[in-house]
């Protein structure tokens, strides 16, 4: 429904149709008749009402630490801690001499330990160590007769005597009571860090008595200071001779401070092996005062090993990372967390620098991987981190003029403000952005910047950061999605980006969810100002709450993961992902249960659709190759019937609605992963949505690949240039599965080209034929063209940027109406594709003979190509302009864990994008890279070793068309009753070898005019042989009689021969009944084609191509040259483009060109700059930047002469003519574009 005051060409649907040629069809609903099948009712908010958060919690899997067993092994050790203080009472007053046995403590003890997971604090093992010592000592004393009185024990005659006392048999006993509390203390302490740390079925009263009153810690200036203590369960593959511990505090990305490092020390046994550290570290100069709120503490663990060889007495040492820990200084309620914390261990892949610090109790393997015991300093009292502190003070940018600076000043900070996020100014220029940031206010894009300058976020800083944020222009939604990044990690300048963004329209909102998704990961707590803001967006929107739900669904595992999540791999990049799956299943849970009824159920339905279609697929995937069909049917049979009684949507859009399955068009793919092609029923009648559901690849790179694709199309379309990229829709369901849109009437380039052979790859016309035949009409192959060459050069550019590879010829699709598109993006960010040691992506992208032959509209170079060459460099540049934007995406991505998307990936882009050149420049280089792609004949040799291993799936057979040569049907109603058809003579052809063509005189009713059509023999025979099959009753005369001939067959006399017989067969044809001489089948080989309608003339008996124009040598000048004049960066450029309609030159040849450039007067020829020859062109394409290093005043003053020349190695170049252009009358500030005409000048 079309909201009011909205133009129509705001929506993406019309877009589509005005791409794809469509009609737009609007239909008129009185607003009472508009059906909102998923709008919330009255009955919802009465249910959202009742929700309390122990609804949004998911119900936890059973843990191995259960209130019930604990409670078994403590009332254990209760009653060994009582056996041992009862017979060390008796011991003294019964005066037995059975000795005190520790043993049965200690093996309390120790079962408490093993059932915690094999943590073993070492205050419990120098505690239990006390208690055994204590233990023996009474045990020994007791059978020692003397300790009953005091004695000397030696007197040597000195000063000093050895002197035994009497045994304290009262202190004796209150000892081993107070090593027994001790126990016990320690116990009580291990469990209560336990539950903090890891997940259990009961919850603690955690006894914080022993702190008294508050202070913020903005009034602490003692250091931090950090005890570790031990590293426990080892993992048994580390054997490392050494341990050592690295501590950094971060605040985002950004370490805070020094790293402290721990004593080496080696790993040893006690009860368990453990690594005892027994480290304090302290962060000098970095106090508690200076803790910015959302800093945090990460411990990384190294593992050394001393590697000696043969008899050389020095070691090598080898350090590697064996995982890292971390804490959030301050929680969610601004509590320091003081005192002691079990830390999980998490995988080096899972990178630290990104905050916040995992949650307690999302390692999915707590209860059984390395865990790190330590102890933040602890005060007597709670420490809390001051208020927000509330201040509107306003800086006003007047007071602040950036234009008051000095010039060398105001463009180093230009400099420095329009480099993108990812650009690390120098430290120096740092220092100059934070000192000069008040001359800033008025540039929004400078905001980010200025933010990663500032060299603190403590408390003090707050106030003027803050206020900063408050006065600053306000930033453009798209930019502020960079305040996302993780290296943002301020919740009031994350609260600034969600106000922002909320300009945002839903439709762009959607374009970005994948990232906003990922940007919930970065966020310090979970109550945050984005994740309240996509819960309302989505209850406002179905259609945004559709594309989250699966947002949400995609990275979680499981089957039903809004309920829990089952990971069975413990590998290190499943545990990396894991830290987020807490936070992601919360904001699920509260999407479903804040979305309402309808939705809630819609969701549910395609969850449970998307698992039959899973079960599907591996049923198909485990049977027999000669069953997979029928298995595949059957299960589909059941799923179909699932949707009659419950129809829902498609994940790929909730405008999809299905009620069933077709299930006789349904197949399989003989690929690899085997994906199901399935035909949905529409609830419209009549109407399908054809798709594919794949098992067996991650589907995220697809997603995000073609998400990216769209962002540059809307790009494009905003800057006024429509490529006509034509995109689908992919919607990742769970790990390594997914659902894929098909796009209709399209084929993939592998086919249209082994249409001439099986080296059709190497030749240039399949591309211009397979259009011919689907568009037979001249305008409608003129459209398709222009649709050919527009999104050609819109996916050359992206595929180069995104560096896409694996660009085989069944990845490369093309629709009927021209519009090429690619698919499959399985490798990209430059992940090159091999065979064997073969690299077959060599190029930046893929651009081959057969392509440029279209664009060209022949094999000769035209200005359509430079038109296409143009269209190119200016989509290149549009994407440079918003390249930033393009960054900051692939930087939220960063942690999404889809393959290849890290760091790397921006750093890729970044390149790809080539920031250090100039608009001309970057065109220059992308030029170059057109004319590198079409001259490698690696694209070509891929296609065609494709070819040879799709050789076992070439039996597929499209039963829509009924000749191969024309497309479609065409019936008498469409045509016009034929009442003859006469053979009016024959033509011979070069293409390039010789044949001979019939031309066929059409007369139908009603038609004064006889039509002329252009029929080879081999098409005459496929028309025969068909109508035999279609009607095998009927009599037909033969043309088989004339097709075999020994000799040549393309000559004279056969095709005369020929005509006779095909004229008889004519005949005989509209003789029959008119079930057959009137069937679709005829009037479809009668209809005109594309050949049919072009100029040629029935009277030839010999078609050639035009012969060229002799060679007439005149004093006229022909031609024209494009150039851009542009002074920048010190520097006067001049672009040489292209020049077109060059006359030929003597011989009749193309002139071999290049273009010769003078700043006059130039006596001593200083200035002269040439051009490459560029070879046998008369449309030559340049693209070269040619540069003078003058003052602007000096430019200003000359005069440009741009001349072009024919080269010729034995003989004088020839001149073809040239410019003269006076520079004074141009504005070289700004880039100027023209074509000038040539003309004679003085040389």
């Amino acid at each position: 429904m079309l909201p009011m005051n909205t133009p129509v060409i705001n929506f993406e649907c019309v877009h589509e149709c005005i791409k794809l040629d469509k009609d737009v069809e609007l239909a008129l609903f009185h607003k009472n008749d508009v059906v909102h099948i998923y709008a919330r009712k009255a009955q919802d908010d009465v249910h959202d009402n009742e929700l309390e958060l122990s609804d949004l919690c998911p119900n936890e899997p059973s843990q191995p630490i259960t209130h019930d067993t604990l409670k078994i092994l403590l009332d254990t050790l209760d009653g060994e801690i009582l056996k041992i203080q009862d017979h060390a009472v008796s011991l003294f007053k019964k005066r037995t001499k059975t000795p005190l046995q520790p043993t049965g403590v200690q093996q309390a003890v120790k079962a408490l330990i093993a059932f915690l997971g094999n943590i073993e604090p070492l205050d419990i093992t120098l505690t239990l160590n006390n208690f055994v010592l204590s233990c023996n000592e009474i045990s020994n004393v007791i059978q020692d007769v003397y300790g009953s009185r005091t004695e000397v024990i030696s007197d040597d005659g000195s000063d000093y005597s050895v002197v035994r006392l009497k045994f304290n048999e009262t202190e004796k006993v209150d000892h081993i009571t107070d090593v027994c509390l001790k126990i016990k203390e320690n116990v009580q302490t291990l469990i209560e860090n336990y539950c903090k740390a890891f997940k259990v079925d009961f919850q603690l009263n955690f006894n914080s008595s022993q702190l008294t009153g508050t202070k913020l810690s903005s009034k602490i200036p003692d250091n931090i200071v950090i005890y570790v203590s031990c590293l426990h369960r080892l993992f048994s593959s580390w054997s490392h001779d050494e341990y050592l511990i690295a501590a950094q505090i971060y605040h985002g990305t950004r370490p805070i401070g020094n790293t402290v490092l721990s004593k080496a020390v080696i790993a040893e046994y006690s009860i368990y092996k453990r690594v005892v550290f027994e480290s304090w570290l302290e962060f000098e100069n970095m106090s508690l005062c200076l803790l910015p709120r959302e800093s945090r503490l990460v411990l990384v663990v190294y593992g050394r090993t001393f590697n000696t060889e043969g008899q050389d007495t020095s070691a090598t040492v080898s350090q590697t990372e064996l995982g890292w820990g971390a804490i959030q200084f301050f929680n969610v309620e601004g509590e320091f967390s003081q005192g002691k914390h079990l830390l999980s261990l998490w995988p080096p892949c899972a990178d630290k620098r990104l905050g916040p610090a995992p949650a307690p109790g999302t390692h999915p393997y707590s209860h059984s991987h390395p865990v790190l015991s330590i102890e933040i300093q602890e005060f007597d009292f709670k420490i809390f981190f001051p208020p927000e502190f509330q201040d509107n003070h306003i800086i006003k940018s007047e007071s602040f003029d950036f234009t008051s600076l000095d010039l060398n000043t105001q463009e180093q900070l230009l400099n420095i403000i329009y480099q993108d996020t990812f650009t690390r100014p120098l430290s120096e220029d740092r220092e100059v952005l934070w000192e000069k940031r008040y001359y800033l206010l008025s540039k929004p894009i400078a905001l980010p910047k200025v933010l990663l300058a500032a060299h603190s976020w403590d408390y003090a800083c707050l106030a003027d950061l803050h206020s900063m944020l408050n006065s600053w222009s306000p930033i453009e939604p798209l930019d502020a999605l960079q305040l996302f990044l993780p290296c943002f990690p301020d919740n009031e300048v994350r609260r600034l980006a969600v106000k922002r963004i909320r300009l945002l329209s839903n439709d762009q909102l959607i374009d970005f969810l994948p990232e906003l998704v990922q940007a919930i990961k970065h966020e310090t707590y979970d109550n945050s100002p984005l994740a309240e803001f996509l819960l309302e967006k989505a209850l406002s929107s179905p259609t945004i709450a559709h594309n989250l739900y699966w947002f949400l669904i995609q990275p979680l595992p499981g089957q039903s993961p809004q309920n829990s999540y089952d990971i069975h791999s413990p590998d290190d990049k499943t545990v990396s992902e894991s830290r987020y799956y807490r936070r992601l299943q919360l904001l699920l849970r509260a999407l479903i249960a804040t979305c309402g009824e309808a939705l809630r159920k819609c969701f549910l339905s395609q969850q449970l659709l998307m698992k039959e279609l899973y079960d599907t697929a591996e049923n198909v995937k485990v049977s027999k190759e000669s069953h997979r069909l029928k298995v595949l049917i059957q299960d589909l049979t059941n799923i179909d019937q699932s949707l009659k009684d419950i129809p829902t949507c498609l994940p790929l859009s909730p405008s999809m609605q299905i009620c069933g399955i077709q299930i006789k068009s349904c197949y399989y793919f003989p690929s690899n992963t085997l994906p199901l092609k399935i035909n949905f029923k529409c609830l419209e009648p009549n109407v399908s949505i054809p798709a594919i559901f794949k098992v067996g690849d991650d589907l995220q790179q697809d997603m995000l690949t073609i998400q990216i694709i769209r962002l540059m199309d809307k790009l494009w379309l905003k800057e006024g240039l429509d490529l006509k990229m034509v995109t689908f829709a992919c919607v990742p369901t769970g790990e390594k599965r997914g659902i894929i849109e098909m796009v209709t009437n399209a084929e993939t380039l592998r086919k249209i080209q082994i249409e001439l052979g099986l080296t059709g790859s190497f030749k240039d016309r399949p591309i211009a034929e397979w259009l011919a035949k689907h568009n037979p009409s001249a305008l409608e192959y003129e459209r398709a063209v222009a649709n050919f060459t527009a999104s050609c050069a819109g996916y050359s550019v992206a595929t180069y940027i995104l560096g896409i590879c694996d660009r085989h010829n069944d990845n490369i699709m093309m629709k009927t109406t021209g519009h090429l598109f690619h698919i499959d993006f399985g490798k990209f960010l430059g992940d090159a594709q091999t065979f064997g040691n073969f690299k077959r992506d060599r190029t930046p992208f893929v651009l081959t003979s057969d392509m440029v032959y279209v664009i060209n509209g022949g094999d000769k170079p035209s200005t359509k190509f430079q038109h296409f060459v143009d269209t190119c460099v200016q989509a290149f540049n549009i994407v440079r302009k918003h390249g930033n934007l393009l960054l900051n995406l692939f930087g939220l991505m960063a942690s999404s864990g889809i393959p290849g998307v890290t760091m790397d990936a921006v750093n890729y882009v970044q390149k790809a994008l080539l920031p250090e050149l100039s608009n001309p420049e970057a065109a220059a280089s992308f030029a170059r890279m057109i004319e590198n792609s079409i001259k490698s004949r690696f694209t070509q040799f891929n296609f065609f070793l494709h070819n040879l291993a799709q050789m076992r799936f070439n039996n597929e057979q499209n039963g829509t068309e009924l000749l191969s040569f024309v497309p479609k049907v065409y019936t008498m109603a469409q045509e016009g009753k034929i009442v003859c058809v006469e053979v009016y003579g024959c033509q011979k052809r070069y293409d390039p070898e010789k044949y001979y063509v019939y031309i066929l005189k059409v007369f139908r009713e009603n038609q004064r005019d006889p039509s002329y059509l252009f029929r080879s023999y081999k098409e005459l025979s496929e028309f025969q042989q068909k109508l035999l099959l279609l009607f095998p009753l009927a009599k037909f005369l033969s043309l088989l009689n004339t097709s075999i001939h020994m000799g040549r067959s393309h000559i004279k006399q056969v095709a005369e021969k020929r005509r006779v017989e095909i004229q008889n067969f004519l005949n005989t044809l509209f003789q029959m009944a008119p079930e057959v001489s009137h069937s679709d089948l005829v009037y479809t080989f009668f209809h005109p084609l594309l050949r049919d309608q072009q100029e040629a003339s029935i009277e030839d008996t010999k078609l050639k191509e035009p012969k060229k124009q002799g060679y007439a040598r005149e004093n006229r000048i022909l031609g024209q040259l494009k150039l851009t004049l542009h002074y920048q960066r010190g520097a006067f450029m001049i672009m040489v483009h292209h020049a077109k309609d060059l006359p030929r030159i003597a011989g009749n040849q193309e002139p071999s060109t290049y273009v010769k450039v003078y700043l006059l007067p130039d006596h001593n020829k200083a200035t002269k700059r040439k051009t490459k020859v560029v070879k046998k062109n008369c449309y030559p394409s340049f693209m070269e930047m040619l540069e003078y290093r003058m003052p602007l005043d000096v430019v200003k003053y000359k005069i440009l002469q741009a001349t072009v020349w024919s080269h010729d190695s034995l003989q004088e170049n020839e001149f073809l003519g040239g410019i003269i252009i006076e520079l004074h009358d141009i504005d070289l500030n700004s880039e100027t574009t023209s074509w000038y005409n040539l003309s004679n000048v003085h040389r």
